[in-house]
């Protein structure tokens, strides 16, 4: 519950807006049963993954909130040093299928300005061209026509992760920018003075950071009536 109400208030510290989890965001209830757990994909890369609880929380608050079923799942289309444009091929191979994506939970971009630096590129042209690829991506989403909302989340800035601070207003620019409604979530603020909410000696949140990280999103979903 401490948790909770942690994330909560930092969420409020980010626009001075309170997230009111259970409501809609016009203050009405959200109808349940309206989006199947298998038509919500995660994709992105290794901070879906690492250490996994993030992905597993979202979908056992979901379970608890009658959102889903008791034995249903989320899809999860992730896969660790991805880049934006395999990460959009993700999406791409799971929308070519017979289920359709409604729901879309990601992240992406950081992998392109690691690969820059360790090449000694720069890191500026690879946030520009992983920030292309999520423009692309958009595009492709609103010409399928099936998607309804998309959470992308943001990395915070730590030292194993450059470019996060050139990235973050290329991204945030096209998920406001997008014509499928894009919720922008960054990491940062809820990072801030939080060292323990990061794995040590590692550049993935720790147990406790995924704790924070799926209760913000899950805290996105409630106040959108996302897959509710």
């Amino acid at each position: 519950m401490a948790g909770s109400l942690a994330v909560l208030a930092a969420l409020a510290g980010c626009d001075g807006k309170l997230i009111h989890l259970g409501d809609g965001h016009d203050g009405s209830v959200c109808p349940h049963a309206q989006v199947n757990a298998n038509e919500v994909l995660w994709i992105g890369d290794s901070w879906i993954l690492m250490p996994g609880s993030q992905v597993t929380r979202v979908r056992d608050r979901a379970r608890d909130a009658g959102a889903i079923g008791p034995s249903d799942d989320y899809v999860n289309a992730a896969a660790p040093a991805t880049t934006m444009s395999a990460i959009a091929n993700q999406y791409a191979t799971r929308e070519m299928g017979a289920t359709k994506v409604k729901v879309l939970i990601m992240d992406g971009g950081t992998w392109d300005t690691i690969v820059a630096s360790m090449s000694g590129a720069s890191i500026s042209a690879a946030a520009m061209s992983a920030a292309t690829a999520f423009d692309q991506l958009l595009a492709r989403i609103a010409s399928d026509g099936t998607v309804e909302d998309i959470i992308f989340f943001l990395t915070p800035e730590l030292g194993g992760i450059p470019g996060v601070a050139t990235l973050r207003p290329l991204v945030k620019q096209s998920c406001e920018g997008s014509t499928i409604r894009c919720h922008f979530l960054d990491l940062q603020p809820l990072w801030a003075g939080h060292s323990e909410y990061t794995a040590p000696g590692d550049t993935f949140a720790s147990e406790m950071g995924a704790q924070v990280l799926a209760d913000a999103i899950w805290g996105i979903m409630q106040d959108k009536c996302i897959a509710q």
